[in-house]
């Protein structure tokens, strides 16, 4: 008889904030987070008195920008593992 590789007894339980709909939810946040800030961007580049500031927005979209890579390299990964453990 084989033994079961991985029994489940020993599977981990995955924390909330580790679920796929959580990942998504927090892709597409940090997704209009990253649009949002494109125009905030723009609307400081317009105006003048504003130019000095243009920094923020440039910050908020990098850490964005950074959050919605690994959400969506996390979910990805997730579903080339789901994909090869079915076959």
């Amino acid at each position: 008889m084989k033994l079961d590789k991985n029994p489940s007894f020993r599977k981990l339980a995955a924390p909330w904030y580790d679920s796929d709909p959580f990942c998504l939810m927090i892709s597409i946040l940090a997704g209009l987070v990253f649009s949002f800030s494109i125009a905030g961007i723009s609307v400081a580049l317009e105006h003048q008195q504003y130019r000095h500031y243009c920094w923020v927005p440039i910050t908020v979209m990098s850490l964005s920008g950074i959050l919605l890579v690994i959400n969506l390299f996390r979910i990805l990964s997730r579903m080339v593992n789901r994909s090869s453990e079915e076959k």
